[in-house]
């Protein structure tokens, strides 16, 4: 008897997680729409605002750490050359690669080696070598130092970097043009403004190397987690100041903030979220009225893992970065005295990211014993089971297609076809394997080494 009451209240709880998780994705859509209505109509209205000859007299900094980029760093500064925006410091930190990045750098963009700083604000690893060369409105730094992982990497370019802004790049990433000049316009025309981040999306898929339909797969699946993330969630968040992650691999800082709390904390994976939070915190404790904000049209490309041991290894990173993040900054979650960003976006990540595979774990294995015991319908459970992926695929197909129709990322028919059958295939194969990563992940929390990790690249440099 005490076991059949306690798995009618477990399939209770997991019944309302449930339906509160579809619930925040019809939501997030209903804004999602929404906004990317709003940049529609005013696509223009960045430019209009923030003219060229006012955007000479605001400096702004790109620090690019890159550890073994050899394949792809020169494409990445070059798209910055690209960039319309006038006034461009472009730091490249070489944590010590131990291929040709640096010599490739100096070589291509014909640097010159000069001083090394020999002052600096945070603390780093030994800088080596500097190199120095200025093309007309843009300036481009390489700084070779030793290996101290890309924490301590950035934490170096903040020293280099004297603009009152900064853009934090990573070096497979490249910078879609006008970008920068959208995300400037996020502080001017809102002063409260201390971080911009924006729209991470893929390389085009006919610039990856032949794959298999596993891995072909795999790269659409992650395609179509972006447009969850980049175009849902984080627009969600930013409507009520709420966003506790900001993209490393993309995202424009209040420079002179990010130092008076001390830049990245080394002793973590998760550096990107850890000073997300950390910046919410400190605004909070100091009364200090701020805004991390999020342009979906800033964009940028970056290229996603396709194999499945690059993709194990970076979602192991990912998520283990979470943990200590959370560990670090538990105080603010469910804290009414941080906002929004501790009550909804703090329960958030713990529910449905932190705890999640756990619960739907849990949660399976009620539903299984409820049918067992005969608590629970067979066939009500499976068209309960058919109900949920039905809702799930109509939400991602209405976010495909607002996508495509605002014109943030066009999609093509076949694209679109094709997001939508991984939608299906990613409910029975890529989310258990998130599951299991994820378990993974939490166990080997206490040991994991908080270095570089290679991702093998798509070679972009000729």
């Amino acid at each position: 008897m005490m076991l059949i009451y306690m798995i009618r209240v477990l399939f209770v709880l997991f019944f309302v997680y449930t339906v509160i998780y579809l619930f925040q994705m019809g939501i997030s859509l209903c804004i999602s729409i929404y906004r990317l209505e709003k940049y529609k109509k005013n696509k223009t209205l960045n430019r209009k605002l923030f003219p060229t000859a006012f955007a000479k007299r605001i400096p702004v900094s790109v620090i690019i750490p890159a550890y073994n980029e050899a394949a792809c760093i020169t494409e990445t500064i070059e798209a910055l050359f690209e960039e319309d925006y006038p006034n461009l410091e472009i730091i490249v930190v070489d944590d010590g690669s131990n291929d040709n990045t640096e010599s490739l750098v100096v070589k291509r963009f014909g640097l010159i080696e000069e001083p090394v700083l020999s002052e600096s604000e945070l603390k780093a690893k030994p800088i080596l070598r500097q190199y120095r060369k200025v093309f007309d409105e843009k300036t481009l730094i390489l700084i070779h130092k030793e290996n101290g992982g890309k924490s301590d990497a950035l934490n170096c370019g903040l020293n280099i970097c004297h603009s009152p802004y900064c853009v934090m790049l990573d070096a497979d990433t490249k910078v879609q043009r006008g970008s920068i000049r959208i995300m400037m316009s996020c502080f001017l025309m809102n002063p409260k403004t201390i971080v911009c981040a924006g729209a991470v999306g893929s390389e085009n898929l006919k610039n990856y190397p032949k794959l298999t339909f596993l891995k072909k797969a795999l790269v659409v699946f992650q395609i179509l987690e972006y447009y969850r993330t980049f175009y849902m969630q984080r627009i969600m968040f930013d409507h009520i100041n709420a966003n506790i992650i900001v993209s490393g691999a993309f995202a424009m800082f209040d420079t002179d903030l990010v130092k008076r709390v001390g830049g990245y904390q080394v002793n973590t994976i998760g550096e990107d979220m850890e000073l997300t939070m950390r910046l919410h915190a400190f605004c909070a404790s100091q009364g200090k009225e701020y805004h991390i904000a999020y342009a979906p049209e800033a964009k940028c490309m970056t290229q996603l893992p396709f194999t499945y041991k690059d993709y194990y290894h970076q979602r192991r990173r990912w998520h283990i970065g979470l943990l200590q993040s959370m560990k670090f900054h538990k105080y603010m979650l469910g804290n009414k005295n941080y906002g929004w960003a501790g009550i909804t976006s703090g329960t958030f990540f713990i529910l449905y990211e932190l705890l999640a595979p756990f619960l739907e774990i849990i949660g399976v294995a009620t539903l299984i014993a409820a049918n067992l015991l005969d608590i629970l319908n067979l066939q009500f459970t499976i068209q309960a089971t058919i109900l949920y992926t039905l809702i799930v695929i109509w939400i991602q197909a209405i976010l495909v297609s607002a996508v495509n129709r605002y014109k943030v990322e066009p999609i093509n028919g076949k694209q679109r076809w094709i997001l939508f059958l991984i939608s299906i295939f990613e409910i029975v194969f890529f989310h258990p394997l998130n599951i299991v990563i994820k378990i993974i992940a939490t166990a080997m929390n206490y040991w994991h080494r908080k270095s570089w990790e290679h991702i093998q690249r798509i070679e972009t440099n000729r």
